[in-house]
């Protein structure tokens, strides 16, 4: 005997065998045939319906949005060891004190920079 157990929202939670698994209040005994398609099948997510029916439902579209790439990159400048605003701070403090050498600082903060935009690029 197959059973399974859904999670609060609906979505399948656990596939179990009985005498394999202790099989929780509530499960809900599946035949073979649906077994094997909640097994084999990775298309979509399994979920419980209104009406009680274990249904297959189109997997959620993880496309990112311009403003999810936009806090990846914003995340990614400011990072304190690879990010780029590293440089470009030090290029600056270096520059307003007089220091050689800021101009190399500030191409690697470039450098750096454009790698970000590289790693995150703006969605179709």
């Amino acid at each position: 005997m197959k059973y399974v157990t859904f999670n609060p929202d609906g979505t399948l939670a656990q596939r179990l065998i009985k005498g394999v698994h202790p099989i929780p209040p509530g499960a809900m005994e599946v035949d073979d045939a649906l077994w094997g398609r909640l097994i084999k099948e990775t298309d979509g997510v399994w979920a419980l319906n209104a009406s009680g029916e274990i249904v297959k439902k189109p997997l959620p579209d993880l496309t990112p949005t311009r403003e999810d790439i936009e806090r990846l990159r914003l995340a990614a400048y400011a990072e304190p060891v690879l990010g780029s605003d590293r440089f470009f701070s030090e290029a600056h403090r270096m520059q307003v004190m007089n220091e050689p050498g800021w101009e190399k600082v500030r191409d690697a903060g470039i450098a750096r920079f454009n790698e970000i935009q590289a790693l995150f690029p703006w969605p179709e």
